[in-house]
Order: C-alpha cells, then sequence, then structure tokens
C-alpha cells in the first residue's frame, strides 16, 4: 500500500492516490472533465510549498507524512445517531423540523438525515448518488477554469460526495438547513457541496464537522462553492472541533450578487493542521459580507486562515474580524487580502486581526493586505497579538471575583466583538450554549472545545 512505502514522499503518494482515482471514474459523468483537468494541473503542480506566499508559514510536509490507512469497509456505527443527538443543537433542529444533512467520512447517510418537505423552497440532492443539475455543472465547471489554487485542484480531483442544494426565492422567511460532518474512520476523503440562492432567498447554513474519536488519523479536503443571486441574506456558522491528528484542508468560494447580505462565521479548534481558504467575489452594487470568526489552538495545534475579499462593483461593504487564542505549542496563521478593483468606487472593507497569547511557545503570524485601485472608499486594516492583561486580572480578584472566573471574563470580553458578527440572533441564541462550553475551557486553559 502507497501509505506503507516510507520511500514514496507524500506529494507522490496523493499524486499516485489521484491517478487510481481518475482511471476508475465514468469518463460519461458531467463532472468527469473537471475532474481530469483537476488532476491534470495537481500532477503538474503539485503540493503547495513554503516558496508560494499564500503557504509562507505553513510548511505541509511538516505535517503531512503519509496519507492515513484506509479500509475498504466503513460502516455507520449504530451509535451515529446518538451521538449526533447528544447536541443540543441538533435536538433543536429537528423540533423544528429544519433540514440535517449527515454525512460520514465524506459521505451523505441517507437514513441519518432529513430535509423539510413542508417547504417547497429548498431541494437537496447528493453528489454522488443523484443526477447533477445542469447549473451545478455549470457552476462546478465555471470555478475549475478560474482556479489555480492547488488544494482545490486536489478537491476537485478526488471529490466523492457532497450535498448540491438549490434555495428559491422564500418571500424572506428563511430556510435553515443543517449540514454535520462525523468523522468516523481512518482514512483520506474529500467532498464539496454546491449551494444556489436565487434571488429573494434568505437562507441559514449551520455547519458542524466533528471528530468521533480521539484516535482517529483522517485527512480531508472540503469545499463550498456558492452562487447567490439578488437581495438575498445569507448566514453561514461552521463549528468545527476536530481531534489533534486530524488533518483538514477547507475551502469556500462565494460569488455574490447586487443588494445581498453574506456572513460567514467560523469557530475552529483542535487539529494537527487545518487550513481555512475564503475567496469571496463581491461582484454585485450594495453587497455587504462579513467574512469572521474563532480560532482556540493548543498543544502542537496548527490552524491557517487565508481571506481573500475582492470588491468588483460600487457600494460594497466587507468586515474581516478573526480573534485568535493559543496555548501549548501551537501556531496561527491569519492572511487576509482585499482587493479593491477601479470600478469599485465607495467601497467600505475593514479588517481586523487579533491574537490572545496564553504560553510562551505559541506563535501567531498575522498578514493583512490591502490592494486598492478605486480612490473613493474607506479601507483599513489591524493587527495585534498579546496577552492576558495583569492589571485588569488584579483588578478582577480584587473586586472578590475568583481567578478562574476572571480569566473567563477577560475572554469573553477579547472574543465578544467577533461573536457579534452572527448577525442571525437566533442562531446565536442557538449556539449559546456552545459558546458557554467554550469559554468554561478556555479559561481553564483547555481550548480543544
Amino acid at each position: 500500500m502507497l501509505t506503507e512505502e516510507k520511500n514514496i514522499n507524500v506529494e507522490e503518494q496523493v499524486v499516485a492516490y489521484c491517478k487510481d482515482n481518475i482511471i476508475n471514474q465514468d469518463i460519461k459523468h458531467p463532472l468527469y472533465p473537471a475532474r481530469l483537468g483537476a488532476y491534470e494541473l495537481f500532477r503538474a503542480h503539485g503540493l503547495p510549498t513554503t516558496r508560494n506566499e499564500q503557504w509562507k508559514y505553513t510548511n505541509i510536509s511538516s505535517k503531512l507524512e503519509r496519507i492515513p490507512s484506509q479500509s475498504d469497509v466503513k460502516p455507520v456505527p449504530v451509535n451515529l445517531d446518538n451521538f449526533i443527538n447528544n447536541f443540543e443543537i441538533v435536538k433543536k433542529a429537528k423540533e423544528n423540523k429544519d433540514s440535517v444533512l449527515v454525512f460520514m467520512d465524506g459521505a451523505m447517510q441517507s437514513q441519518l438525515s432529513i430535509v423539510n418537505t413542508d417547504t417547497k423552497t429548498v431541494s437537496v440532492t447528493s453528489l454522488k448518488k443523484d443526477p447533477i443539475p445542469d447549473w451545478a455543472v455549470k457552476l462546478n465547471s465555471e470555478k475549475h477554469s478560474q482556479n489555480v489554487n492547488e488544494m482545490f485542484n486536489l478537491n476537485t480531483a478526488l471529490m466523492e460526495d457532497g450535498a448540491i442544494i438549490n434555495i428559491n426565492n422564500n418571500k424572506g422567511i428563511a430556510d435553515n438547513i443543517y449540514i454535520i460532518h462525523v468523522g468516523n474512520n481512518d482514512g483520506f476523503y474529500n467532498y464539496r457541496h454546491m449551494i444556489n440562492v436565487q434571488n429573494g432567498a434568505h437562507v441559514n447554513i449551520i455547519e458542524f464537522k466533528i471528530s468521533n474519536k480521539v484516535d482517529i488519523e483522517a485527512l480531508y479536503t472540503s469545499s463550498i462553492i456558492w452562487q447567490i443571486g439578488n437581495n438575498c441574506v445569507v448566514n453561514n456558522v461552521k463549528y468545527q472541533a476536530h481531534n489533534q491528528i486530524t488533518i483538514g484542508f477547507n475551502q469556500q468560494y462565494a460569488d455574490i450578487a447586487n443588494d445581498t447580505e453574506f456572513n460567514s462565521f467560523t469557530i475552529s479548534s483542535g487539529s494537527k493542521l487545518l487550513r481555512e481558504f475564503r475567496d469571496i467575489n463581491c461582484n454585485g452594487s450594495n453587497s455587504n459580507i462579513s467574512i469572521s470568526g474563532i480560532n482556540l489552538l493548543d498543544g502542537d495545534s496548527h490552524i491557517d486562515t487565508m481571506l481573500s475579499v475582492k470588491h468588483k462593483a460600487p457600494n460594497t461593504i466587507s468586515r474581516e474580524k478573526y480573534k485568535s487564542i493559543l496555548n501549548d505549542n501551537s501556531k496561527g496563521v491569519f492572511q487576509g487580502n482585499i482587493i479593491v478593483d477601479d470600478i469599485a468606487q465607495k467601497t467600505i472593507a475593514k479588517q481586523s486581526i487579533d491574537a490572545l497569547i496564553l504560553s510562551k511557545n505559541a506563535e501567531h503570524d498575522a498578514k493583512p493586505e490591502l490592494e486598492i485601485y478605486a480612490d473613493d472608499v474607506q479601507c483599513g486594516h489591524g493587527a495585534t497579538t498579546g496577552q492576558i492583561s495583569q492589571d485588569s486580572l488584579f483588578y478582577l480578584k480584587s473586586r472578590g471575583i475568583p481567578e478562574e472566573e476572571a480569566k473567563r471574563l477577560l475572554v469573553h470580553a477579547f472574543l465578544t466583538d467577533a461573536l457579534e458578527e452572527i448577525k442571525d440572533k437566533k442562531i446565536l441564541e442557538t449556539f449559546a450554549d456552545v459558546m458557554n462550553n467554550m469559554l468554561n475551557r478556555v479559561s481553564k486553559g483547555n481550548l480543544n472545545v
């Protein structure tokens, strides 16, 4: 097996894995041309290295030594449904008759998934099991033809399953869709979601990515491609808590039309290596977007966040706000690039990156960038790195507040303005238990939520 041949480096292993995969694909499948083209590109360029400016702070080969061994038989455990239902958020979703899509190791589990049949505005199909809608074939092809990202090419070549979701105009009554990914077996997994939000539609999409066991050795790539029309409101919140040996490469692409609001928020913890890449195009005027999140790192975790926001029309607004808390030997990376085209007058773009360091060996690297080609704009960025203020801690303790609770209050104050970027208050209320649990753990120095 490839995983046992130590003389073969990981890039050669991945290329060989891709070759075996493409040979076994149906050449008549509508996604085959994109798969083949992506394989050829990946074979030519390979995995990104630190010579690539976007990967300057992240050395994949130092974290990924081999493709994890993978069993051919991956039964759905009888306790998976119980495991999912233990989450209060999922219970509430089912009580509200929201759609819940369950994936195990990148494959949709239809027997555990629920699509709200009361609404006529949402359709969901499986990338692997169902016919691919024409709009999804076109969207996939267009994004592939535009892309030179190595990890996107890898994901395109290997994507096995995913949700294809279409949301019609729902007259301002937001549809709620939960996408739950559970890592349950060792192996290499690849999946892609494609979401078409039609003119006038409102939707809340909440994602969970959770390791079911602490000893699962998993490598995965994932991508989510959004096509968002005019006069839409889209809220996307992602919560991911991997074990300390999972390696993941997440990618998000969104094309946003006129008069549309798009809010995307991510909470991340755990992982041996986690790369979050987001590429957002403000193609229409009067769009308003927020790309924000919280990263919690401890142990030897390495989380790298790369954002690219392109303003391609006038009167657009974007906010990027990220908070990171780091402990032990962890490393956090943030690279954010805002590009304002010459046509994009009256753009307002703000970028804020803050890190709280809890140990002497933790490291945080920040690289905010602005490329401005218009002259009538309001753009700015800032980055800070620091520790818990001992003066503030002393002040709270002197008022009779125990040290653990004082730390909790200071951490809460540090994270609060980022959490405010979750614009839908019902979603924020739904996440209340998660947030409180997170703050309790952080105050004790345990950042793996």
